[in-house]
């Protein structure tokens, strides 16, 4: 009868945390490239690139991206348009106008490192984000998903090494779906290594879970997001396929009367109403995820009690 009285509040409990909990945390520290880029690229290229307007305020979209709308109050975003994931030991990433040299993930962490006291930092309460790979099969055709992934492990290492409680990784989305994919006929092969990239990702961070019990790594499935909506047919006035923006060579060639009626602000990047729509499901991601976790150990504090309470 206790135990049935028990989890019936648990479940009681689980509800109310998945309706009402805020997120639990205060600080996010955000690394990847131009899908979360707000602004370290227009100040690295003199506000030359990406052009405002049309894009807003140095971000490679049309409004703010999804990290802005997650609704954790400070952001240290060190992501760059362009950039791979390290460029020391596999493949260097560039950006427009003049092919300027971009930090890679894991430079982007070393500089993270050394502008912050990791000691200071509320571990508890700061959670770090990396979404990165495309570029590095867009700037090498030849590259394998186990390389990329490799390499996106090493940064996950490089913040686990610190402390690293929280952090989230997103895989990659159905890059065989962007415009720039079809105009250049790779979706194919895009659609082979995005596969295969997710699949090697999702077997890694499950091995590294197991390795690390006081870090909590997971991997929001951006890819099945992004397929439901290209496969949503009650979405009304949506332009799934083609871009809002046509830039070719740094320069605006036509631009679409409303933005938010298309999935793709340009051939690379998504509009800000894709960027809403991840940022509340990854709200709700990481609330079950949180919620899991207290679950987890209400049910665990059950079974002390009662093995304690036996025992007396």
């Amino acid at each position: 009868m206790f135990y049935i009285l028990f989890y019936l509040i648990i479940i009681l409990c689980n509800n109310l945390l998945l309706n009402t909990q805020k997120l639990p945390f205060d600080t996010l520290v955000n690394f990847g490239d131009g899908n979360t880029d707000t602004g370290n690229v227009y100040n690295l290229t003199n506000h030359q690139w990406p052009l405002v307007p049309p894009y807003y305020q140095g971000h490679f979209t049309n409004g703010p991206v999804w990290i802005e709308q997650l609704g954790i109050p400070n952001i240290s975003n060190y992501a760059y348009n362009g950039a791979t994931i390290d460029n020391d030991n596999l493949i260097a990433g560039y950006t427009q106008p003049n092919k300027t040299l971009v930090p890679g993930v894991r430079q982007q962490i070393v500089t993270y490192l050394a502008n912050n006291d990791i000691r200071k930092v509320d571990l508890t309460r700061t959670l770090y984000v990396i979404w990165a790979g495309m570029n590095d099969y867009l700037d090498n055709s030849s590259i394998t998903s186990d390389l990329v992934v490799t390499s996106l492990m090493n940064a996950v290492s490089d913040l686990t090494l610190v402390g690293a409680e929280h952090i989230l990784v997103l895989n990659l989305p159905p890059l065989q779906a962007y415009p720039f994919s079809r105009e250049t006929n790779k979706n194919l092969s895009l659609n082979t290594l995005v596969t295969n990239h997710n699949s090697y990702l999702l077997s890694n961070i499950s091995q590294v879970n197991t390795m690390y019990n006081t870090t909590s790594i997971k991997v929001f499935d951006l890819y099945s997001l992004m397929i439901s909506i290209l496969t949503n047919n009650s979405i009304p006035a949506i332009d799934k396929t083609n871009p809002c923006w046509n830039i070719s060579n740094d320069i605006v060639i036509s631009q679409c009367l409303i933005p938010n009626q298309y999935i793709f602000i340009d051939t690379y990047h998504l509009t800000t109403t894709i960027h809403q729509r991840i940022a509340v499901n990854i709200q709700q991601f990481l609330r079950s995820s949180s919620s899991n976790f207290f679950i987890s150990k209400l049910i665990l504090f059950i079974h002390l009690f009662f093995y304690l309470r036996k025992k007396n």
